[in-house]
């Protein structure tokens, strides 16, 4: 267990498709890095049969869901037994029934998780869009964090891209990044956003002061960066500050880097509309192709 981030409990959900697995062999990997044992949650969701007959046939739903739970049990003890062999931890197995989402949330709560790992498929339609993945809607709700795994190759990750505002919890992004990737070189990235100067000419501040502004702040940011770097001696970490708008920049960057992980805050963490509706971390995981930790 690392003291930069520490991490004690780590849940991985699974619903044994192919990102759902590749999820759980991600923790058994840092739960191997981390000395800790790992949690394998499936969820048997209640309404896979059609509603009419939910309300017909409840003798009938009630032995689906009991068989279909117990498929799944013996489906996890697999899975843990293939994790026991490869990896040498120590694996936890737990069943539920109810909203996939919901019933995650209430586990992690339970056990007291700090990580919790999902498999995560991009928005395919307006509707996903709309609607949300399961991934999306544990976002809004965990106060643990988020790994959301989208590569089915649970290499060890190579190159992450740390997003930081150098707000309060930038730290912690930082470390939890090198927890998670501890081989990896790490970038801390800081977004210089333009729309201040934008706002700056509307109200007509002249190209003088802006400059001035720009180079103040830029000193300031290289100063933070370099507060962050000293107190993560040892670790593979860089720093790049760009120019440009929030969420776009990052996405460009990590894909110029060729980033297997993005880390980024949790924002909308004491505002579940503002959470949910938008927010720079939640675009940012739903355009990048690579793997997304939230803390």
């Amino acid at each position: 267990m690392s003291s930069l981030y520490p991490i004690n409990c780590i849940v991985a959900a699974t619903d044994f498709s192919t990102i759902g697995d590749a999820a759980v062999m991600r923790g058994a990997q840092i739960a191997k890095q981390t000395g800790n044992a790992l949690h394998l949650l499936h969820v048997v969701h209640p309404l896979e049969i059609y509603p009419e007959l939910m309300l017909t046939f409840d003798t009938h739903v009630k032995d689906y869901e009991r068989l279909k739970q117990a498929n799944g049990i013996e489906s996890l003890d697999a899975l843990a037994t293939k994790i026991r062999s490869e990896f040498s931890i120590d694996v936890t197995t737990a069943s539920r029934i109810g909203r996939p989402h919901t019933q995650i949330i209430e586990y992690v709560k339970d056990v007291s998780a700090d990580l919790l790992i999902v498999g995560y498929r991009r928005e395919r339609n307006l509707l996903d869009a709309v609607l949300g993945s399961t991934a999306i809607r544990i976002l809004s709700a965990a106060h643990c964090a988020v790994l959301m795994v989208s590569d089915v190759n649970a290499t060890p990750y190579r190159q992450v891209i740390a997003s930081v505002d150098l707000s309060l919890i930038s730290f912690d992004i930082v470390a939890a990044a090198s927890v998670i990737a501890p081989t990896a070189q790490i970038e801390m990235l800081h977004v210089f956003d333009l729309k201040q100067e934008i706002l700056s000419r509307e109200v007509g501040t002249s190209e003088e002061q802006i400059q001035k502004y720009r180079e103040s702040s830029l000193q300031h940011i290289d100063s933070e960066l370099n507060k962050l770097k000293q107190k993560l001696e040892g670790k593979h970490v860089t720093s790049k500050v760009v120019n440009g708008y929030l969420p776009e920049t990052i996405c460009s960057r990590v894909e110029t880097a060729n980033a297997d992980l993005i880390v980024l805050g949790k924002q909308g963490k004491t505002n579940l509309q503002e959470f949910v509706l938008g927010s720079v971390s939640k675009t940012v995981a739903s355009m990048v192709e690579c793997d997304v930790l939230l803390t």
